[in-house]
């Protein structure tokens, strides 16, 4: 392979899985619940699967070394469950993740008021800037709480945007380097 070819196969390549980049952000950007519930679906459906390999391997085991394959059997029909819950309740778990989430911002904005407090009490003048990140923690990780569902459908729609953007400036990155890099050879030939 010539470095023309190799250089046009990188290309096409890479503007490849730019577009594609771009097209899943903007699956999310116009279809973000749908989005969580197809996530939601296959990772169900991957832990059931998983459960039912382990599960079959348990029975298929000759006993011959038990301790080899003692959890299976356990890690096979709690994977199952947990598979056909995330199938089943979809809806549910997608409005668990910005609740739970509400709860370790909290739990952090806590911890850094009484970090803020500390650097209070030590004399530091940054405490003050502490703080108010602190409070802006914890009024974050309230509104997630509040209103979980939407918070994860507009972090679904941001990181859908963030992909388009990406799959976007890098289709225009690798055309611009490609013709650089044609200039670059055209001009070494010469």
């Amino acid at each position: 392979m010539n470095f023309k070819s190799f250089i046009e196969t990188l290309k096409k390549n890479w503007i490849v899985s730019s577009a594609i980049t771009a097209l899943i952000g903007l699956v999310l950007v116009l279809f973000p619940t749908g989005t969580l519930k197809v996530i939601s679906y296959v990772i169900g459906a991957l832990a059931v699967v998983m459960g039912v390999i382990r599960t079959v391997r348990y029975f298929k085991q000759d006993h011959t070394y038990p301790f080899l394959f003692q959890s299976d059997l356990l890690v096979g029909l709690l994977s199952i469950g947990f598979g056909l819950f995330l199938i089943i309740s979809a809806e549910t778990v997608i409005s668990m993740v910005p609740f739970v989430f509400g709860i370790l911002l909290i739990g952090c904005g806590v911890g850094n008021v009484l970090r803020a407090i500390d650097a209070r009490n030590a004399g530091l003048s940054s405490w003050a800037v502490l703080m108010a990140l602190a409070v802006i923690s914890i009024a974050v990780g309230i509104v997630c709480m509040a209103n979980p569902f939407t918070v994860m459908e507009t972090a679904v729609i941001v990181i859908g945007a963030a992909l388009i953007y990406v799959g976007i400036t890098d289709i225009v990155t690798t055309v611009a380097v490609s013709k650089r890099i044609r200039l670059w050879k055209g001009a070494s030939e010469s």
